[in-house]
């Protein structure tokens, strides 16, 4: 989802028929949603809904790197908040006419690992993924041993550039105003 809107509405319906929920979100414009609302801001507007979701965090967008700058700054806004991680398996491109996914099993291994230190609870794959990337990221859950809360320059160390970096991430102004 990518407005403050939009994402109020599923949590209604889903809490008017008694169904559990999470959200996601696509933070895949400078940093922030299609609609602008900023990955620290999602928590904020979550906490006000009755009943909470169970989880909530970031998919899609342009890549594992800025989906886990995104997911640094939800779990640092919330160091409780249960967290769901679900990365595109690298950056799409165009290929004549099929797209193609930049990233390898092993990429996908290494954002499994990262992304439990960023504070991920959930950890899963959007568009992209192949049985390959699934399965490598098993193992990196499995073979992966805790370490320190990466910072964004870690993160991107391992796993690559940002695609749409935030302003604050470019020396750049946002214009856009946070929306909750």
């Amino acid at each position: 989802m990518s407005a403050a809107e939009e994402i109020r509405a599923a949590a209604l319906a889903a809490a008017r028929v008694g169904m559990p929920y999470t959200i996601t979100a696509s933070f895949d414009t400078a940093g922030r949603t299609m609609m602008g609302v900023a990955p620290a801001a999602l928590g904020a507007l979550v906490d006000g809904f009755d009943p909470m979701p169970l989880a909530y965090g970031a998919n899609c967008g342009v890549g594992a790197s800025d989906l886990l700058v995104a997911i640094l700054a939800m779990s640092a806004a919330n160091s409780d908040a249960p967290l769901i991680a679900k990365a595109n398996a690298g950056v799409p491109q165009w290929h004549g006419a099929e797209i193609h996914f930049s990233g390898t099993p092993e990429l996908m291994r290494v954002y499994a690992g990262l992304a439990v230190d960023c504070g991920a609870r959930i950890i899963g794959g959007c568009c992209g993924n192949k049985p390959a990337h699934v399965a490598a990221m098993r193992r990196g859950l499995d073979a992966h041993m805790a370490g320190p809360r990466p910072s964004a320059e870690v993160v991107v160390a391992a796993l690559g550039p940002l695609v749409a970096p935030a302003a604050e991430n470019t020396g750049g102004r946002s214009r856009r105003r946070e929306r909750a």
